[in-house]
């Protein structure tokens, strides 16, 4: 077990990359394909709008994001064609991956912060479903913290807060697994420990002493 759990009673993992593998270029490769247009330009389009972080803080809804979506890659995708290219980031969720975190949640607080969106929660839900029987993630933590739900994102330190605040308890007790760098140095910012996770599987069994 690492010696990065010494004082630490709450585990926070972030969903996209550690939890559930994605794969980003997808969906700009078949936006690409449907905008008539080259990756780099969509993908400069789509990232960099402010319309997603409005969508991921739960400031319009599904229907809002895909109109503006739609006008800024001059398209004209209906519902269906939408959320089945925005879903095709989705790769996988395992049923052993997920036992790992019930296994952490025997004797940690465990909770999930996660920047992301309805129609992916709706996905994704189904993916929960389908691998492992039980009906939804917060079957397997204390408690989840969407960006849509809580209005808030990941780096910006308000976000980090609000969970703190949210859990009750000294950051210095938590400790937060996210892919992304700037989302962990905000993290120890706020006061956690907090670790990047490149390589899921391996890293929480070394963190958590998991064979």
């Amino acid at each position: 077990m690492s010696d990065l759990l010494q004082g630490v009673d709450a585990i926070i993992f972030d969903f996209g990359n550690v939890l559930i593998d994605l794969d980003y270029p997808r969906v700009i490769r078949r936006f690409s394909e449907v905008a008539k247009k080259n990756t780099d330009e969509i993908e400069e389009m789509v990232v960099t709008a402010p319309v997603l972080q409005q969508f991921e803080r739960g400031m319009i809804d599904p229907a809002e994001f895909r109109a503006e979506i739609n006008k800024l890659l001059g398209t004209n995708m209906g519902e269906r064609q939408f959320e089945s290219i925005w879903n095709s980031m989705l790769k996988s969720i395992t049923k052993e991956r997920m036992d790992k975190v019930l296994k952490i949640g025997e004797k940690y607080r465990t909770y999930i912060l996660s920047n992301t969106n309805i129609i992916h929660e709706i996905a994704y839900e189904e993916m929960i479903m389908e691998e492992t029987g039980k009906a939804s993630l917060r079957d397997f933590v204390d408690e989840v913290f969407y960006s849509h739900e809580i209005g808030l994102r990941k780096p910006n330190l308000n976000c980090y807060e609000y969970v703190i605040d949210e859990i009750d308890n000294y950051p210095s007790r938590m400790l937060f697994l996210d892919d992304r760098l700037d989302n962990v140095e905000a993290a120890q910012i706020a006061g956690m420990k907090a670790v990047q996770v490149l390589d899921p599987d391996k890293q929480l069994n070394q963190i958590f002493g998991l064979g």
